[in-house]
């Protein structure tokens, strides 16, 4: 029996678009802006919580403005 695969954690809102560009999915926050983008190698759910999480944290802190989306490799 194979294991079933859960999605990621997300906040409430933020998304993983992996529509718009296959080659390099994007976490958007629930405005749309991009938080990361990440490589094939670099998308791990423990990756895609972390930035999600990581973004969440900053903003509600009032450290984060539209940053400019980072790439994971």
């Amino acid at each position: 029996m194979g294991k079933t695969e859960e999605p990621p954690r997300l906040p409430e809102g933020y998304r993983l678009d992996l529509a718009s560009d296959p080659h390099a999915p994007a976490l958007r926050r629930p405005d749309g802006v991009v938080v990361a983008r990440f490589g094939a190698w670099g998308m791990t759910h423990e990756a895609v919580e972390r930035e999600a999480w990581g973004d969440l944290l900053h903003r509600k802190r009032g450290t984060a403005s539209r940053p400019e989306a980072r790439s994971r490799a």
